[in-house]
């Protein structure tokens, strides 16, 4: 048996993506050449791999065994290239999305850190609420995507970044109970939102329908400039990260407000699609972890920030 590298790519990124032009398109090569090299391994195999259907390609029986073993040798390859190669120095261009929370406080640290590591990369940051970037993840507009989240599929990897404290925040002028507020008492005041497209609604919604908190009178902005704003002059209660507003409890313009129970920490994960085999991806991840700090810088940053 004599299998090659070409021809495992062409089948694995046929059958992931359920088209060969797709694949070719991946693979940077025309879909006459991913067609024979899909035929050369079927005459290898000694059968099909993979079917035309209506709706894309599917797996035969023997295709549904070889996409695992193909997946980790491809894998395999990768790691011996990255680890072996003389130049450890990564090129090319690679597309990251990332929520305003890491654009205000971490992503020019993180842009200046890969630069200097890989100068020889162009990395295309852009900024968008959460659900947004999972949409232009899914077209394969942008090859990473940090946002909150813990699960996106299971076409997609998802690696922890990081997890900050999330918490109610109100300007004392509203005058709140000192006390932890029960669920359904924040019907009593106003609330104050991200509006749809904010991966931390979707991160927290199924928390909140749990312990049964009641939302009666809510403003909803996807600018949290304006929301960290509102909630100083006293519009209502807002759900911000503890880190980043810290400089404004301490100067007393906002403070906790407890619930029973408390919000937990919003996980931020680095999502991409399993099948995007990069060099540049586990380093930029890795150097994402390494460079995460949700504090505000020294009085540089003093607007909002989404998640």
């Amino acid at each position: 048996m004599n299998l090659t590298f070409k021809q495992l790519e062409a089948f694995f990124f046929s059958a992931r993506l359920q088209s060969f032009s797709a694949a070719a398109v991946k693979l940077h090569t025309t879909q006459s050449a991913i067609s024979k090299r899909l035929a050369e391994l079927e005459d290898v195999l000694g059968a099909p791999v993979l079917h035309r259907k209506s709706k894309g390609l599917e797996l035969t029986p023997v295709g549904r065994r070889l996409l695992p073993l193909a997946e980790e040798t491809l894998r395999l390859r990768l790691r011996i290239e990255t680890e072996l190669s003389v130049d450890q120095t990564l090129e090319g261009t690679f597309r990251i999305g990332v929520t305003e929370l890491i654009a205000l406080t971490w992503l020019t640290g993180f842009i200046k850190r890969l630069q200097e590591l890989h100068p020889k990369l162009i990395l295309e940051p852009v900024v968008d609420a959460g659900l947004h970037l999972f949409q232009s993840l899914e077209s394969h507009k942008i090859d990473l995507a940090i946002m909150p989240g813990v699960y996106w599929g299971k076409q997609f990897t998802t690696v922890k970044v990081a997890q900050v404290e999330d918490l109610w925040m109100a300007s004392p002028s509203l005058k709140m109970p000192r006390r932890a507020l029960k669920p359904e008492e924040f019907a009593l005041y106003p609330v104050l939102e991200q509006s749809t497209g904010a991966a931390k609604n979707k991160f927290y919604e199924a928390w909140l329908a749990q312990h049964g908190f009641k939302f009666n009178k809510v403003f909803a902005t996807n600018s949290t400039t304006v929301l960290r704003e509102l909630t100083i002059s006293g519009f209502g209660i807002s759900q911000m990260a503890l880190e980043y507003m810290q400089p404004d409890i301490d100067k007393g313009l906002l403070r906790i407000v407890r619930s029973d129970p408390m919000p937990p920490p919003m996980v931020y994960s680095a999502v991409y699609h399993s099948d995007n085999f990069s060099p540049a991806m586990d380093r930029v991840v890795q150097l994402a972890i390494a460079s995460c700090d949700f504090s505000r810088r020294s009085g540089i940053h003093e607007k909002g920030a989404a998640a």
